[in-house]
């Protein structure tokens, strides 16, 4: 049995990484990853940049009013070919250039854990077993999903991967959910043209987040077409029809509702980090960015709070491109002027989140960028306005 450093299942962005470092050490590294055609998971960052991906095409499509449904179609089968194309080409990319270096081996299979030092891989060809002193997984761990009478047999309930790789698109979209991979598809299918129905059982969607943030969100999405159903709770999924019938209450009421797609969204369906700092990302339009603590967080842990926010319409930048949907928010502390965190939900906000996640690693006061000169026309400039309280 061979026996490696590290076992990395799964490749992308930070596998790559880190088998770069490990192998620069020294230390041995036994990379396993399946073939781009295989769709039974995806590795954390692999699912960022498909939604990012199809998110663009979607956003086209909202470009062109008037287009018929088989209009949209067409334009949907075509993302998802290039979608493929993109991914095989890029997997190859990432797997060539691990060959190359010095001790690191690759494996292309299905790789599981099957002992606590041990991982079977299972390829076309065979199956084997390697050992290691460290075993990473790459991929995108989910919760269970619920028990929903007839949820195991329906044909049309899908994963987000798998939902993603259909090449027909769906007229009816339901997804179970609304959290950030469930709002992240929605905007997707709603962009390209499927009328999309969110079951949340929550009163609201994105319950983590601050209500005046969550409720910004849920009124841009339901402009894109996306009906929310709050306080969801789904009893029974049958087939009806060729579709599937969804039965479901929603505030105390009785409904049902048809689907030709079911999008199954777990609690597991995003990516964890125990750091505050860390900034996390959301794949809607315009983008939603996270940072540090929100309102409701500062306000529970005794910090006494200066609030700034700022609604997006009010940029010049915005005005000039249109895209005038969305608000900034910050949370500050009053007593030291340190920013405690902060939501950017407008178009850049996925790389403007660095400069306040800058800010906070330098432990920076936030006057420091309500007096910084930024360039003209930019949504950066905003921060002016946004920090003068």
């Amino acid at each position: 049995m061979q026996t490696f450093d590290l076992i990395l299942i799964g490749v992308g962005t930070t596998g790559k990484t880190l088998a770069k470092r490990y192998a620069a050490a020294g230390k041995s590294v036994a990379v396993i990853e399946k073939s781009a055609d295989i769709q039974d998971g995806i590795s954390a960052d692999q699912a960022d940049i498909v939604s990012h991906f199809l998110g663009h095409k979607s956003d086209f499509v909202m470009l062109h009013p008037g287009l018929s449904f088989d209009e949209k179609d067409i334009w949907y089968r075509r993302a998802i070919q290039e979608k493929r194309r993109f991914q095989a080409a890029r997997a190859k990319e990432d797997l060539d250039e691990l060959e190359k270096l010095d001790n690191v081996s690759v494996f292309r299979g299905s790789g599981s854990v099957i002992f606590e030092n041990e991982v079977r891989i299972l390829s076309s060809k065979e199956t084997s077993v390697i050992s290691g002193s460290k075993i990473v997984s790459a991929f995108v761990h989910r919760s269970p999903f619920p028990e929903i009478s007839g949820l195991d047999t329906c044909p049309t309930a899908y994963t987000r991967e798998k939902l993603m790789d259909l090449e027909d698109l769906p007229r009816r979209l339901v997804i179970l959910g609304g959290g950030r991979a469930g709002l992240e598809t929605a905007s997707i299918y709603a962009g390209f043209g499927s009328a999309v129905t969110v079951l949340e059982e929550h009163m609201t969607v994105l319950a983590e987040e601050d209500e005046d943030i969550s409720a910004e969100i849920k009124k841009v999405l339901e402009e894109r077409g996306v009906t929310f159903k709050s306080g969801s709770c789904v009893e029974k999924i049958a087939i009806e029809k060729g579709s599937s019938l969804i039965s479901f209450t929603s505030d105390g009421q009785k409904q049902e509702i048809s689907a030709d797609a079911i999008l199954l969204c777990s609690s597991g369906d995003h990516a964890a980090n125990d750091d505050p700092r860390t900034p996390s990302g959301m794949c809607i339009s315009p983008p939603f960015s996270r940072i540090g603590q929100t309102e409701r967080e500062a306000r529970a842990a005794g910090c006494s709070v200066l609030i700034a926010k700022l609604a997006v319409s009010r940029i010049s930048k915005a005005k000039v491109t249109g895209q005038t949907a969305g608000m900034m928010k910050t949370v500050i502390d009053a007593d030291t002027k340190k920013i405690l965190g902060a939501g950017l939900f407008c178009a850049g906000s996925d790389e403007l989140i660095s400069i306040i996640q800058l800010a906070m690693d330098q432990d920076t006061d936030y006057t420091v960028l309500r007096d910084q000169v930024f360039p003209h026309l930019t949504i950066a400039e905003a921060f002016n306005e946004l920090f003068s309280v």
